[in-house]
């Protein structure tokens, strides 16, 4: 029975890190190579926070499901972590430019 929960979690962890992925490079097939940077940018402080938010709790149940692969749920734990903390900063940082607005 645990062999069959660490098999389907793997199968959870793939398609999360799938869908980041391709989250990530879809537009680059789609949008013209100048637009590129600024709009996987405007992205991931927007939609992308979801797709973050929920390998991240992917990452964080795989911590305690799968004791084999932690040091590989720990790195990506702290990767996703880092981009919601970029995420908050620069939302925070944009709210403050007022002057923009006016």
């Amino acid at each position: 029975m645990k062999e069959n929960k660490i098999r389907t979690y793997r199968w959870l962890f793939y398609l999360g890190l799938f869908q980041l992925l391709a989250f990530l490079a879809i537009p680059v097939f789609i949008f013209p190579f100048e637009f590129i940077v600024d709009l996987e940018l405007l992205a991931a402080l927007t939609v992308g926070i979801i797709f973050v938010l929920f390998f991240l709790i992917v990452n964080i149940f795989g911590l305690f499901v799968d004791k084999r692969r932690k040091p590989l749920y720990i790195i990506m734990t702290i990767l996703m972590g880092a981009w919601l903390t970029w995420s908050a900063i620069s939302w925070v940082w944009i709210e403050h430019m007022d002057y923009l607005l006016r």
